[in-house]
């Protein structure tokens, strides 16, 4: 088990959730959260707002949900013991609201956020959070926070209202709502930077399985803390709080289905269509019918978790990246099991830019490994084409085929001069082919006829190959077709080949291509063992990495040869 890479990648995670905690909670007994209560509003006989609520009004504790679905004019009330401290004009309050407000210091007006009004087109949207420093406290030992406030413009039905007031120290409370976000700015740096360096390292390089995934799952690792760092640093209108929500939770969504899916598609694990049918199915109902964003978000993220766990369980090899990975996966279930709310609140997305990361990371190491694989294929197929080259010009067949020239200039000039023109083609094929990374289908085929055409006229037997394709719109590397005719001459003899004439079958499924060529059998006993071989091989393992298959081997009286490309175009 790769011990070292899991204590790193933990040791990571848990130092940057320790520094977003120890910034969040610093100086947090300085800081006084607020019991409120809560009663409707009545208009004035005049029809205006009242300034004060009626001695007889009936307060009752502050129900976030009942809260949520009042659109007002309302009364929210807060009360504490004053501060006994010497600082105690430094003192500042922080309301959460999702609606328009009043504020009342001790019976004293405070500056509002928007206009309160009786409907909507009298109302002006607040802010959702404010931050307004104190005045001294009341010499009754009592402060009291009275709040006129109107919610017309909430365009969503939120499950809760998420009223909240917090007292402290002016600095500590606009150091709550910055300093953490540093952290999330520097993991967020951090993750944009890796995804940087993986997309420079991936130009003009063959695709690894689920670079797509990958990325698309880094740019939602970047736009969660983006999303999420809106409210404390810049703020808005309080209408605009349901559409960040949904944002969230699209974006929670997302990283559910893609996290799984990238890991299903890099270990090369199977899922049963409908398994996947059932998960996605689980995510929509999730986000749909769970009664808060919070438990909606906290759900879809679990599934992804458990599922991406089980994934990583039933893959096979490449331990050293697979225990990391599912080191931090087990970290953010037992986080969630645990802590849902805090965790969801900032450490949720320093997992995901420490995990994202570390995919990022590996998987540019997979790329830079199969490009250095690759130079190496094309270093052998370097080396094995000059030797089919001179494999086709060796003396032997050269030697025969101008003893057969020889022949025909004396007995029949024009069947010579037809060999002549053959043979320029050939090698003028040959030369072209040779310095080109892959050639259309139609060229490979032409420079097969044209090679059997002049083995035919040496035997004065015509030589054929059959082609049954509906679609030709195919490159492969130069020589991998005739690669096969000429093993298949050499092995099973022209003679058998004149006999049995070549049958090439071109098969095409959406992504998927089939190459089948049958020719004679013939009976040496090493066929399928020699450069040719290697030659094709090497040949498509470096234009096709992973998304090839070559096989071949004795089919009755036929040698059937079978090559297998996706994505191949």
């Amino acid at each position: 088990m790769p011990i070292l890479r899991i204590l790193s990648v933990l040791a990571v995670l848990v130092f940057a959730v320790a520094a977003w905690l120890a910034v969040l909670l610093r100086d947090v007994n300085s800081v006084q959260v607020l019991s409120g209560e809560m009663a409707p509003a009545s208009v004035t006989s005049a029809g205006s707002l009242p300034t004060s609520p009626p001695a007889d009004i009936h307060w009752q504790p502050i129900d976030q949900q009942t809260l949520a679905s009042w659109r007002g004019p309302y009364w929210l009330r807060w009360q504490s013991p004053a501060s006994t401290q010497p600082d105690d004009a430094g003192r500042a309050l922080r309301l959460s609201l999702r609606g328009a407000s009043q504020l009342y210091w001790n019976g004293q007006p405070m500056l509002g956020n928007g206009v309160v009004g009786i409907s909507a087109e009298q109302e002006q949207p607040g802010l959702v959070d404010i931050t307004r420093v104190l005045p001294p406290s009341s010499p009754t030992g009592s402060d009291e926070l009275l709040v006129l406030a109107s919610s017309h413009h909430q365009q969503f039905g939120l499950y809760s209202a998420d009223a909240l007031v917090a007292v402290a120290p002016a600095v500590v409370l606009y150091q709550r709502m910055v300093l953490p976000w540093l952290i999330a700015a520097l993991a967020t740096g951090a993750l944009a930077a890796a995804c940087l360096y993986f997309l420079a390292l991936q130009r003009g390089r063959p695709q690894m399985p689920g670079g797509q995934l990958l990325l698309a799952l880094c740019a939602v690792g970047i736009a969660l803390p983006v999303i999420e760092g809106w409210r404390p640093l810049l703020g808005y209108l309080y209408p605009w709080h349901g559409l960040r929500l949904y944002a969230l939770l699209a974006l929670h969504v997302a990283a559910a289905m893609l996290l799984p899916a990238y890991l299903a598609r890099r270990y090369g694990v199977t899922v049963p269509k409908g398994l996947g049918i059932a998960y996605a199915t689980a995510l929509v109902l999730a986000a749909v019918l769970l009664p808060s964003f919070d438990i909606r978000s906290a759900m879809a993220l679990l599934l992804s978790l458990l599922a991406s766990s089980a994934l990583l369980l039933r893959a096979k090899g490449e331990r050293e990246e697979r225990w990391p990975i599912l080191a931090l996966l087990v970290a953010g279930v037992l986080a969630l099991l645990f802590a849902p709310g805090a965790f969801l609140d900032g450490p949720y997305f320093l997992l995901l830019a420490v995990l994202v990361g570390f995919l990022l990371l590996c998987h540019a190491a997979q790329v830079r490994a199969l490009d250095m694989h690759n130079a190496r294929l094309r270093e052998e197929r370097a080396s094995l084409s000059l030797q089919l080259l001179q494999r086709g010009i060796q003396p032997h067949w050269l030697m025969n085929t101008l003893t057969c020239l020889q022949e025909l200039i004396e007995q029949a000039p024009t069947k010579a001069s037809r060999l002549v023109e053959s043979l320029a083609e050939q090698f003028d094929r040959l030369r072209e082919s040779s310095s080109r990374q892959s050639v259309p289908l139609s060229e490979e085929l032409a420079l097969c006829r044209n090679h059997l055409d002049i083995v035919g006229q040496a035997l004065d037997q015509p030589m054929t190959l059959e082609v049954d394709a509906n679609d030709l719109q195919l490159s492969l590397p130069p020589g991998v077709l005739h690669a096969q005719v000429e093993n298949a001459l050499t092995h099973a003899g022209a003679v058998a080949c004149a006999q049995r004439p070549f049958r090439l079958r071109v098969q095409r499924d959406k992504q998927h291509w089939v190459l089948e060529l049958r020719s004679a059998r013939g009976s040496a006993p090493h066929r399928g063992q020699g450069t040719g071989t290697r030659y094709i091989e090497a040949s498509l393992a470096a234009s096709h990495p992973n998304r090839w298959l070559y096989s071949q081997g004795a089919d009755g009286a036929d040698w059937c040869s079978r090559i297998e490309l996706t994505c191949a175009y």
